[in-house]
């Protein structure tokens, strides 16, 4: 048996089924692109996320883009960021004409939180772009409480979170993508809304903000004229509809997320080598991603086992040609050291127990034959 590091829910036949009949509606309707299925589809995401506003668009990195943009940066502004993140972060910085500081992440995590933040930000700083990174949303307050007090905008990049949440005494619980003023999200195949696609959205508690960004989301139009010079970053009504049904069974395939990451945190509990993620309430389980010192060793030998694995980021942005080309080299140790020990485990709501013990068994056993060759070593 081979276990793949991802199988859409929509793979599976049913749901293949469900969602052919829908669309087949879709087609004969002949409205395509945003219309009434997106309409409905951002209705029902704002109502999940509490007293926001929701604009459908056709990815998460154009909903970064828009949401830096409706911010009026200038030239020489700067964006803080973490560098151990998905380089659109950095892209959507740099498109919008800012300047991008990275920071750092926490010694022993993978989120950047308001201590990291704080470091990097000047007298030049504009905003904070935050990452509740593999849907652990657990820094959101911190960093959203530092952003209230030195009076920043604070933009949410909760494209691996949505359904993932974190308590503050004052708000209680605050779901992902529900922190920021404005909030991004991604409904790429793997997250966990996936779409059939591309497809995304931003999200606001701000009328003016949500006003403009369906205005600049289809060429700046608004009311028959164009009031700005803005993007094709429509949603299509195919990939609507599927999100539609998605959110139906979101918290089924959360609660399935959550399960498996238990099997996992359980299974690989006190392996020599191998640092496990932090098991915080209202984490998403986007990704199971754990730390190993003889990383490589690790994933050739589950490859090996038929177990497939990812690498989330090699490379993070400091390292990256694009960035050293403009920005040159960078020391952030944290997220270097991340980069090079991070190794994310299969994990997916239609994800077997007979996968979920094949992965973990496969581990322990590439660990012991790891622990004995270092014994063996003179």
């Amino acid at each position: 048996m081979k276990v793949p590091f991802f199988r859409s829910p929509w793979q599976e036949p049913e749901a293949a089924d469900r969602a052919m009949a829908v669309w087949s509606q879709v087609l004969r309707s002949g409205c395509y692109i945003q219309g009434p299925a997106v309409s409905r589809f951002e209705g029902a995401l704002a109502l999940r996320l509490g007293a926001r506003q929701v604009v459908g668009l056709n990815s998460g990195t154009d909903a970064l883009v828009l949401a830096l943009r409706l911010l009026d940066l200038d030239p020489g502004d700067e964006v803080v960021l973490p560098s151990y993140t998905f380089f659109a972060c950095f892209e959507a910085v740099v498109r919008a004409g800012a300047v991008p500081v990275l920071c750092d992440c926490a010694p022993d995590d993978f989120l950047a939180g308001a201590e990291e933040v704080a470091e990097r930000l000047t007298p030049r700083t504009r905003a904070v772009l935050a990452v509740p990174l593999f849907g652990d949303a657990s820094a959101l307050p911190g960093v959203s409480q530092l952003c209230r007090d030195r009076g920043l905008p604070l933009v949410e990049d909760a494209a691996q979170a949505l359904g993932a949440r974190a308590w503050t005494p004052d708000r209680g619980w605050v779901a992902a993508a529900a922190w920021g003023d404005l909030s991004t999200l991604s409904f790429y195949p793997t997250k966990t809304l996936g779409a059939s696609g591309d497809a995304g959205a931003l999200s606001s508690p701000h009328a003016r903000l949500v006003e403009r960004a369906q205005a600049l989301r289809n060429h700046g139009l608004n009311s028959a004229v164009h009031i700005d010079v803005g993007y094709n970053s429509r949603m299509d009504a195919l990939q609507a509809e599927l999100l539609l049904m998605g959110l139906d069974q979101l918290d089924r395939w959360l609660t399935r997320r959550q399960e498996i990451a238990r099997r996992y945190l359980s299974g690989l509990s006190g392996l020599p080598g191998i640092t496990l993620p932090h098991d915080r309430e209202g984490h998403a389980w986007n990704y199971f991603v754990l730390r190993c010192e003889r990383r490589d060793g690790l994933r050739e030998s589950l490859a090996a086992a038929g177990v497939e694995t990812k690498i989330y980021y090699e490379r993070p942005i400091h390292a990256q040609p694009a960035w050293l080309a403009r920005y040159g080299e960078r020391t952030l140790p944290h997220a270097s050291a991340l980069a090079s020990r991070a190794l994310a485990l299969p994990i997916f709501p239609g994800m077997q127990d007979e996968e979920v013990a094949r992965v973990v068994a496969a581990v322990r056993r590439a660990v012991a034959v790891q622990q004995k060759e270092e014994g063996d070593e003179p």
